[in-house]
């Protein structure tokens, strides 16, 4: 290990008090560091600025669960392993406590390790002109209604086949590391962090029935908008983890399906995923 980016969330640790500690841990043992300081109000035009930079053999991000997944959008194209340091609540992305951050970056440097490979979401938005986005998501990209109280309604299609036209507040696609976050939250299942799966759960269905859809991760999910039957504008938004936010009208279109990248997190605990499912969520 040559050289490691430090990701700080600035509201997260203030001061930058645990980010000095760990560059001065790592530039003892003779490790290049760089710090990029993150914060809530970072766009869409910052995610190329890890691409930018080069040669990092590690990024640890200090902050919660929400940094980790705003450094793994940044770096998705960088192929750069990731671990956090929990300076947030639940921490299911985190992997190391401050109050055994030294101990813990001392197995890194010595290889004590194991890293898992996370899939991504790769989100295509097509707007009804032609103009494309594409954005990635480690835990899920969401379509939801947006501003005023009015029930939306989504048909979706799974692999061109129409599969259901979901009235409610919107649905989620969710990666199964994203499964214990707004998926949990909206009744979907929580499913193993390396499952090969997409999991499409509705969200406050306007429905008898309350089910989500287990997908293939080879499967490819298209939701067009469509105008409501009064001719009036369906007022909707897509998110990519709750961050990248896009306004869509009718005759737009968002397709997901696996990103060819992955992120790869670092593993330090031999604690199983149900383990760690017990200790996190045994008493939120």
């Amino acid at each position: 290990m040559n050289k490691v980016l430090i990701y700080t969330n600035k509201h997260k640790d203030p001061g930058e008090v645990i980010t000095s500690r760990v560059r001065a841990f790592l530039e003892k043992e003779g490790i290049e560091t760089d710090v990029l300081l993150s914060d809530i109000e970072r766009t869409e035009d910052k995610d190329a600025e890890i691409e930018q930079r080069s040669g990092y053999d590690l990024i640890i991000v200090l902050g919660g669960d929400g940094t980790v997944l705003q450094a793994a959008r940044e770096a998705w194209k960088s192929d750069i392993p990731i671990v956090g340091v929990n300076l947030g609540k639940l921490g299911f992305l985190t992997e190391i406590e401050p109050s055994k951050l030294e101990e813990s970056l001392s197995r890194l440097i010595g290889g004590d390790y194991y890293t898992e490979k996370r899939l991504m979401l790769c989100g295509e938005v097509i707007k009804k002109n032609g103009e494309r986005t594409v954005t990635v998501a480690l835990n899920d990209v969401v379509i939801s209604r947006y501003g005023g109280m009015n029930m939306i309604e989504l048909p979706v299609y799974v692999n061109s086949q129409f599969i259901h036209a979901f009235k409610g507040d919107g649905v989620i696609v969710s990666t199964p590391t994203g499964s214990s976050g707004y998926n949990l939250s909206a009744g979907g299942p929580i499913a193993a962090p390396l499952s090969d799966v997409l999991i499409l759960t509705p969200i406050c269905p306007h429905s008898l029935y309350h089910s989500s859809l287990v997908l293939s991760a080879k499967d490819t999910i298209e939701v067009p908008v469509l105008s409501r039957n009064d001719g009036l504008e369906q007022q909707i938004e897509v998110s990519f983890d709750g961050k990248h936010r896009m306004l869509l009208e009718a005759g737009d279109r968002v397709i997901i399906g696996r990103s060819e990248k992955s992120t790869d997190l670092i593993r330090l605990s031999n604690l199983s995923f149900l383990e760690t499912l017990q200790r996190k969520m045994g008493d939120a």
